[in-house]
C-alpha cells in the first residue's frame, strides 16, 4: 500500500552558489565519492538532483531522518533508487536546464 507521494524541485543554480561544504552534509560517503569524481559542471546538477531526491524522500515516508542518512545511488541501469529499512522506494530524478526535480513513493512494508 502506498503511504504517500513525494516531491521536490531544486534550482541548479542556488545550488551551485552554496558553499563548498555544502555537499558534505547533504550526501553519503558513496555519494561524496561520485560527487568528487564529476567535473566541475556536472557537480551542481548531480547534487541538485540528489538533494531534491532526498527531501522527496522524506516528504513521501514521513521518517524523521537526516538527508545525509538517506542514501540515492544508481543501479547497473542508471536507475536511481533508496533503501530505507521497513520501506519501498521508488524514486524518479529529472534535470532541465535550471532545475532538477524528483518524486517518491513510498510504500510501508507490512510487518510479519
Amino acid at each position: 500500500m502506498i503511504t504517500n507521494i513525494g516531491c521536490d524541485i531544486v534550482s541548479i543554480n542556488r545550488i551551485s552558489k552554496q558553499k563548498d561544504e555544502f555537499y558534505k552534509r547533504v550526501l553519503t560517503s558513496k555519494e561524496q565519492d561520485i560527487y568528487l569524481s564529476l567535473n566541475n559542471n556536472q557537480k551542481p546538477k548531480f547534487l541538485a538532483g540528489r538533494f531534491a531526491a532526498k527531501e522527496a524522500i522524506f516528504k513521501s515516508c514521513n521518517e524523521t531522518k537526516i538527508l545525509s542518512n538517506i542514501e540515492v545511488l544508481n543501479d547497473k541501469s542508471g536507475r536511481p533508487y533508496c533503501n530505507i529499512e521497513g520501506f519501498n522506494i521508488s524514486v524518479s530524478i529529472s534535470h532541465e536546464e535550471e532545475y532538477a526535480i524528483a518524486y517518491a513513493i513510498c510504500e510501508k512494508v507490512k510487518e510479519v
